[in-house]
């Protein structure tokens, strides 16, 4: 009985990090763009969901998506902010 042991494809590390910012890139402009809040929240989800990835697929690259993606949301959560003085 012959086995097929040819290693399976994995996604490129690059490919990973390129494909979340691109995802959160567009639904944070589309957004914005739309005076919508909750945007962060969306980026949370991901986050979370880049986690799960990283711990199931045991590569760090999913880890580092997640870090990129909170430090990022939070960013451009802090420079959208506008406080009301009035």
């Amino acid at each position: 009985m012959m086995t097929d042991d040819k290693p399976k494809k994995r996604i490129p590390d690059w490919a990973v990090l390129a494909g979340n910012l691109a995802l959160f890139a567009a639904y944070t402009i589309w957004c914005v763009s739309n005076n919508e809040d909750g945007w962060f929240v969306i980026g949370l989800w991901q986050a979370g969901i880049c986690t799960l990835l990283a711990l199931l697929q045991r590569r760090w690259v999913w880890f580092l998506a997640a870090l990129l993606i909170v430090i990022i949301g939070f960013a451009t959560c802090v420079n959208t902010f506008h406080l009301d003085t009035k």
